[in-house]
């Protein structure tokens, strides 16, 4: 069995390597490529070239720039010497057992013969996905620790750590870069045209499983992926057709990135007590809800960020007093029958709400907010009606772009920070490049008391009225007082 193979690729240029660091934390450091190879499948022969056409489900997924997250592990007294000699063949090991079962990811997207739109992922024998490993030296010892923080933190700072793809049509990349004496992050990026964020966070664990198998050629623990795109209905392709044909609405718009010099990002936490604390504030400020809605965890931390930000002046004020929000939804459940929780794709819906913002900057906004979203997820179709949406999508899309929504990345569901590589648990996790598209992240607390991790990327002055906003708004949750927002 060949475990994984490697090829060397070209070396980055001088350009590409980070300016050596100044004595202050807030400066991107140097990051020094050690070696760059492509790893490829682990397999008992040839399985000559696959091709898996994309569904309906793929196409809103085809401009969007990689989805790309940061996992970072304190590993106090490493060298790299030591984790060159150790760690590393067993990650390489691992991510070619990991690719065996999601072999979509070495492929390549491609137009399907003769069509202009249809698209399909290729994958061959002679695919693989590029691996770097890099190396972080700086005087700063604390450097690890300021980047996996909460506090406010330059963006820059992450856009070395991130791996580029080698092409446009690649679908993975990976780096890991060590942190001498503190730590390592292994940073990913994948093509979302490949898999949606459940899929995503399901080959990391499928990885980091067989990374910490003590014999580390055993497959990845848990439920292998589903590669099958004719489970997602879609008789003779015309929801995709339709899809693809309503590109042209998105012409010239672009999400409301945040775009600065003085661009940070910071992690905000709500926790278990001040998640119960708001779900009872608004059920005090709003009427008795139906039993159809639903003040989830996921719904009273949204509105109360939504809230949050629109104080802050994010984002900003459009033509009309309106305020957007716009997530998606797993749809796999909601299909009869359902489609398979392991489906490795895209299978997402789009939830969409708009409000008065001088409503949501009232007393009672954050209840009003809650009660939107809420209202927005029940209203979620099952069946049939998930073929609907893409019939208007792009349309509505335009006009949403226009109003400078706010959307959302991740979910709390994911659980990415069960992502063990046999080094413990990661202490952050980051989503990079949310402030592409002004959007917030969202996972599950790092701390494991069952409360919800915010991650954004602000302007400083826009970032400091928030922190002022979130803080306030939380004080004294656990005994009952305070007031949300």
């Amino acid at each position: 069995m060949l475990l994984y193979k490697e090829a060397a690729c070209p070396k980055r240029s001088d350009d590409e390597t980070m300016a050596a660091p100044s004595t202050s934390s807030d400066v991107p450091a140097a990051i020094t490529v050690l070696e760059q190879c492509r790893v490829s499948p682990s397999h008992d022969g040839p399985f000559g070239e696959v091709s898996i056409p994309l569904t309906f489900f793929d196409v809103p997924w085809l401009d969007n720039h990689p989805v790309q997250r940061l996992f970072f592990y304190r590993w106090p007294g490493l060298t790299t010497t030591h984790f060159a000699a150790s760690a590393l063949p067993r990650l390489k090991r691992s991510l070619s057992l990991a690719l065996c079962h999601y072999y979509p990811l070495i492929g390549r997207l491609e137009p399907l013969p003769r069509s202009s739109k249809r698209l399909h992922i290729v994958c061959t024998d002679a695919d693989s996905v590029t691996f770097t490993v890099a190396e972080c030296v700086v005087e700063d010892g604390d450097y690890f620790h300021h980047l996996a923080g909460n506090h406010p933190r330059r963006v820059e700072m992450f856009r070395p750590l991130v791996p580029g793809m080698i092409s446009a049509s690649a679908l993975l990349a990976l780096q890991v870069t060590v942190f001498p004496g503190a730590g390592v992050c292994v940073g990913v990026s994948i093509g979302h045209a490949a898999c949606d964020g459940s899929g995503f966070v399901s080959f990391m664990k499928a990885w980091a499983s067989a990374c910490r198998s003590e014999e580390n050629e055993a497959p990845p623990a848990g439920e292998l992926p589903v590669i099958d795109r004719t489970l997602v209905s879609d008789p003779g392709g015309e929801l995709y057709t339709a899809l693809f044909d309503s590109l042209k609405y998105l012409a010239g718009l672009s999400w409301p990135a945040v775009e600065g010099p003085d661009v940070e990002r910071s992690t905000f936490l709500l926790r278990r007590a001040h998640i119960e604390e708001l779900r009872r504030r608004v059920s005090e400020q709003r009427p008795p809800a139906p039993p159809v809605l639903r003040y989830s965890s996921f719904v009273l931390t949204c509105a109360y960020v939504w809230v949050c930000l629109l104080k802050a002046g994010w984002p900003p004020q459009g033509e009309e007093d309106a305020a957007y929000l716009i997530f998606t939804v797993n749809c796999r459940g909601r299909f009869r029958p359902p489609i398979p929780a392991a489906y490795f794709g895209n299978c997402l819906g789009p939830c969409t709400m708009r409000a008065r913002r001088s409503d949501l900057l009232g007393v009672d906004g954050v209840g009003l907010a809650a009660e939107v979203i809420a209202h927005a997820v029940a209203s979620q179709g099952h069946g049939d009606q998930l073929l609907e949406w893409p019939k208007e999508c792009f349309p509505q899309m335009a006009v949403w772009l226009r109003g400078r929504p706010l959307s959302i990345s991740g979910s709390p569901r994911f659980g990415v920070y069960g992502t063990d590589f046999g080094w413990g648990r990661p202490a952050k996790v980051e989503v990079v490049g949310i402030e592409k598209s002004g959007a917030m992240a969202l996972a599950e607390s790092g701390e494991e008391d069952g409360g919800i991790e915010v991650g954004l990327a602000l302007r400083s002055p826009e970032m400091a009225r928030f922190t002022s906003l979130f803080t306030a708004g939380l004080e004294d949750a656990g005994n009952g007082r305070g007031r949300p927002g």
